[in-house]
């Protein structure tokens, strides 16, 4: 008997990494024919030009497979844009969603980004540099353009400011809820990349372009859109560069009578915490911009201001325990989830802000109250291991924050500091990277100054961050305004150093013309 001959097995081509766009998408050969391939031109297509670079072929993802999204678009995409489209919907939008359930990220971006082409590359761009981070874990900065997801985003950024900028001459009912959509996700965008300052530019233009269009136009801007631009600007105000449009900070609207009455929902719960939320954030971010010579000018205003924010979280805290007693039970596990954020949220706040008027070093008999606020912490992270890479809610970063710069104990600062660097993301503007890189200077400066040794004291990764912190610092403008870096020691050693003016490039024209 003779064996059977082996299965034949079709050999492999090697992948095309060149070709228009177009022939790409009809899957046939191009002739590569500068400006307009002869293809194209023969059948009477319009032909999409050819790509910057190709992604390469995509290795299994430690986070599972990711499942590719099949849609009926009015344009034809790529293969690649393929690919980051369905990272943006299967791991982008869920980390967007952050802590709570979102209109905006859940409901009308997914649908924006499949409707209109501009928002599609936009959310390829941001898709294609969320991926990368998941490798650099959030400590590079600016873009490389050795790494293909870095070029991808660049080349995909590009499409949609060049369709944004065809849109702003016409007179479509969508196009500014199209334009501030796009702004919102370049904003994330930058910010993946630590570009602070681009990040709060983009942030600026989306705002002018809310404040023109409240005052002109007629079109009704989804309230969801409007919620997220303030929570950004809002935020901004600890970026020495805010708030552009929402500098009221609703202190003298709010009651006492809402937070007396019963909660019965987590919507209710939300929409109270983020009424406290807001005068909570203008109030520290005001009070850390002061020196102790003007705080202790002005400290009976700031104490009055101090005390009135405080009776609200008080209140705030009966009203929600009582809620949380009750209701938490029932709750689902993601609504669960939401109710232990906001119980971090407020500790946080009232930690903070009965702390910030007074003088450093804070009083030995506060420790208590910082090791609680770190084992609540440390509770949710160990409850709850999801990991959003970047998110417009506010979670752990601030409070952990606080017990790493603040607490009296070294020990207990420590472990604030591992924690945050243990779960690399962005809430809003706010870097646990850099939140952290900042609490280990700030303890090495203590430390050097009590003349004990500060050689180390996180370990290996004490070099990157200083390297990560430096870039930082060099890129970015205005960053001795940051309330958190005027508390702190290190920009002594870099105060002379400024960032160099890069020749503005094509991008950043279309970016002026977006935003005009």
């Amino acid at each position: 008997m003779t064996e059977a001959p082996p299965p034949r097995r079709r050999k492999r081509g090697r992948r095309s990494m060149t070709g228009c766009r177009t022939c790409r998408a009809r899957r046939i050969k191009c002739d590569e024919a500068p400006t307009q391939c002869n293809n194209c031109a023969s059948a009477g297509l319009k032909c999409e030009g050819y790509d910057l670079c190709r992604l390469p072929i995509k290795r299994k993802s430690p986070l599972g497979r990711i499942p590719e999204v099949e849609l009926c678009l009015a344009w034809v995409p790529t293969a690649d844009e393929k690919r980051c489209f369905s990272y943006f919907q299967y791991r982008s939008i869920p980390s967007l969603a952050g802590f709570f359930d979102s209109q905006l990220w859940q409901q009308l971006a997914l649908q924006m980004s499949r409707a209109d082409p501009a928002v599609y590359h936009a959310a390829n761009a941001l898709s294609a540099l969320h991926e990368d981070s998941e490798t650099t874990k959030l400590l590079l900065v600016g873009e490389n353009l050795r790494r293909p997801l870095h070029r991808f985003a660049l080349e995909q950024a590009s499409r949609s400011f060049a369709l944004l900028n065809r849109r702003c001459a016409s007179q479509d009912p969508e196009r500014l809820e199209i334009v501030l959509l796009c702004c919102l996700l370049f904003v994330l965008a930058e910010l993946l990349l630590g570009q602070y300052t681009r990040a709060l530019q983009h942030l600026q233009g989306g705002l002018q372009i809310l404040k023109e269009a409240q005052q002109i136009s007629k079109q009704c801007i989804p309230h969801c859109v409007i919620q997220a631009l303030r929570q950004l600007d809002v935020q901004s105000a600890h970026f020495g560069s805010g708030p552009f449009l929402f500098a009221n900070d609703g202190l003298k609207e709010l009651s006492d009578e809402d937070f007396l009455r019963p909660l019965h929902s987590l919507e209710e719960v939300r929409h109270n915490m983020n009424s406290l939320l807001h005068p909570g954030i203008h109030f520290l971010a005001n009070r850390w911009l002061l020196s102790s010579a003007e705080v202790q000018a002005n400290y009976s205003k700031l104490r009055l201001r101090q005390q009135r924010i405080l009776f609200l979280y008080t209140r705030f805290r009966h009203q929600f325990e009582t809620f949380y007693d009750h209701y938490y039970p029932t709750l689902s596990y993601r609504g669960q989830q939401s109710a232990d954020i906001i119980r971090l949220q407020y500790r946080s706040q009232l930690v903070t802000v009965k702390t910030c008027l007074m003088k450093k070093p804070v009083p030995n008999d506060l420790t208590p109250d910082y090791e609680a606020l770190l084992l609540a912490h440390e509770a949710y992270m160990a409850k709850f291991p999801e990991r959003p890479t970047i998110t417009l809610d506010l979670g752990i970063i601030p409070g952990l924050h606080t017990v790493a710069v603040n607490c009296p104990r070294y020990s207990i600062r420590l472990r604030a500091i591992k924690a945050l660097l243990s779960w690399p993301h962005y809430e809003g503007i706010i870097s646990s990277t850099f939140a952290a890189s900042i609490a280990v200077v700030s303890l090495k400066a203590e430390l050097e100054a009590k003349d004990q040794n500060a050689s180390s004291i996180i370990g290996e990764p004490e070099a990157e961050l200083a390297r990560y912190l430096f870039d930082t610092v060099t890129s970015t403008q205005n960053i001795p305004n940051w309330t958190t870096v005027r508390a702190s020691r290190f920009l002594e050693h870099y105060k002379e150093t400024k960032p160099s003016p890069s020749p503005e490039s094509d991008l950043d024209r279309q970016k002026k013309l977006v935003y005009r």
